[in-house]
């Protein structure tokens, strides 16, 4: 599980199309009835509204990718942070995506979503509020080069409040089934690994459990997925180094098991809101 730069033929939103804006903090795509491939890291919540059948092969940050369809008038959330590969093979009439920072959050929001990121990606969401709004959005957008940006920010802003109330209801989840000592032993390999690859495998090996159960288990206790727990012991470790030792930035991310500085500077931004020569500066 070190990290890695994305390759191959994969693209991000940037195959959209500029994002358009509506409104300070708020982007949004439109997809076309084409198959496409994606390869996108959330800096901010996403919330995609699908218009019509989508067949794909889907793959969550560490997760093994499989077969996933997003069904029409539903919508699929995207907590910030998480990456998403979507090879999508049938696509019958698209999607509006919303990416939403943390200033617009703030804006529109009566409860603090945070703790509803803890329940991760969430797909084919179809209340009847998101239904309606679905519909809405496929007759004013049908033909529209330039959507009146007055009418974008109402659509994102019902779009938000919407998601933010289907996702506080109750979920359910299955069990863990990983002991404490089990997940010790885990955060113990972790460490002890941190500067070289760490495969899922190899931490189901470990345990001696179903990666299944693992990644259930891992979800279940600290609200992310085994690949962001990873990530975030990997930035713990550079933090760490980048304090308390003078190493040079760029072996600081080789020891720590990241693919490149540049890399571990993306994540420490996204994650820390900090690039990792300010957090030495600070700190100094």
């Amino acid at each position: 599980m070190k990290e890695k730069t994305n390759g191959g033929d994969w693209r991000g939103m940037e195959q959209f199309g500029m994002p358009a804006s509506s409104m300070p903090g708020l982007a949004y795509w439109r997809s076309s009835a084409k198959p496409y491939t994606l390869d996108y890291t959330t800096t901010s919540d996403t919330i995609c509204l699908v218009f019509g059948h989508i067949a794909t092969q889907t793959r969550y940050d560490d997760e093994p990718a499989r077969p996933l369809a997003f069904r029409p008038e539903t919508a699929a959330f995207h907590p910030r942070g998480c990456r998403l590969r979507v090879d999508a093979m049938t696509v019958s009439e698209g999607f509006v995506a919303f990416s939403y920072v943390n200033a617009i959050e703030h804006g529109i929001s009566r409860n603090a979503i945070a703790p509803l990121r803890h329940s991760g990606n969430r797909e084919n969401i179809g209340v009847e509020g998101i239904r309606h709004l679905i519909r809405y959005a496929r007759v004013r957008l049908r033909g529209v080069t330039q959507p009146d940006p007055w009418e974008m920010q109402c659509l994102s802003t019902l779009v938000y409040v919407e998601i933010e109330q289907a996702l506080s209801q109750p979920v359910c989840h299955r069990s863990p089934k990983l002991s404490n000592a089990g997940f010790d032993r885990l955060e113990a390999y972790i460490r002890d690994h941190i500067g070289s690859t760490i495969t899922c495998a190899d931490l189901a090996r470990e345990l001696d459990l179903p990666l299944r159960s693992v990644f259930d288990a891992v979800k279940a206790r600290t609200g992310r997925s085994l690949y962001r727990l990873v990530v975030e012991r990997r930035l713990d470790a550079a933090m760490h180094l980048l304090r308390e030792s003078d190493m040079p930035i760029c072996e600081v991310a080789a020891a720590c098991g990241f693919a490149s500085q540049q890399h571990m500077t993306t994540l420490f931004t996204q994650r820390r809101g900090m690039t990792p020569r300010r957090a030495r500066a600070d700190w100094t």
